[in-house]
């Protein structure tokens, strides 16, 4: 299956060409002129087996730099600080952690676009659901450059905006474990007060709420499997990257 997937574009290519020069010029289909229509098939011939022989290149190779000595110093530091109640995960893509809520694809990648080959330098995470509970950033001086001030600004607005909170912590040769740990639990429970019940009771069954979570129009659902199996109630359209409820009395 494999084999005819890779022949079946350039035979289709040379087949083409071979109609084209027919039609174009009528007169290599004669009898006389059946040494072109060898020649035109050794050419088809051999291009196939070229292709078949031919190796695909996969220039891969490992990079040394994935945490560069700052970023791995304080992983460590981060690591013994928080590894009895966080995950951590380095380097997350920004497009893995955020969705946009539009659907009209003109704005979707807008959007996407924006955070797209961005990433959060270290991501701490519930050992037990992995939610997001905080971003970090380590800023080291080239955040003082302009277009990184630019780019900050833009990752500090993504966060804010997806309610998920965003430390900043200078590049330093040492840290305290105890000051860092206060810092991230200030963090984490700053956010938590703000953060919208997503399990919200309604009466009125007949107009579709907006979500708790994202703002988006809700569906209409019926649980599965539960204690509530059977029953009615509002999910979000954007489930499961959005898990916002709404139930119904």
């Amino acid at each position: 299956m494999k084999l005819l997937k890779k022949l079946i574009f350039p035979l289709a290519i040379f087949i083409g060409l071979g109609i084209f020069l027919i039609i174009i010029f009528p007169a290599v289909t004669r009898p006389g002129n059946n040494l072109f229509l060898v020649i035109f098939g050794l050419m088809i011939l051999s291009l196939l087996l070229e292709k078949l022989t031919s190796k695909l290149e996969y220039p891969y190779l490992l990079r040394d730099d994935f945490l560069f000595p700052a970023e791995l110093s304080f992983y460590l530091t981060l690591k013994h600080t928080v590894s009895d109640w966080a995950l951590i995960c380095p380097k997350v893509n920004l497009f893995d952690l955020f969705y946009v809520k539009y659907r009209d694809q003109k704005r979707f990648w807008k959007y996407i676009s924006k955070i797209n080959r961005k990433h959060v330098d270290f991501l701490l995470c519930d050992p037990k659901t992995a939610k997001p509970l905080l971003g970090i950033e380590l800023d080291d001086k080239s955040h003082e450059r302009s277009d990184r001030k630019v780019r900050d600004e833009l990752v500090d607005n993504v966060f804010s905006a997806a309610n998920l909170p965003l430390a900043r912590i200078p590049v330093k040769h040492s840290y305290s474990t105890s000051e860092l740990e206060s810092l991230l639990r200030q963090h984490i429970a700053s956010n938590m007060d703000n953060t919208p019940n997503q399990a919200v009771t309604i009466e009125n069954e007949n107009t579709p709420p907006h979500c708790p979570k994202c703002g988006s129009k809700m569906v209409l659902r019926k649980a599965k499997t539960g204690s509530n199996q059977g029953e009615q109630f509002w999910g979000c359209p954007d489930y499961p990257r959005c898990r916002g409820i709404i139930k119904i009395e």
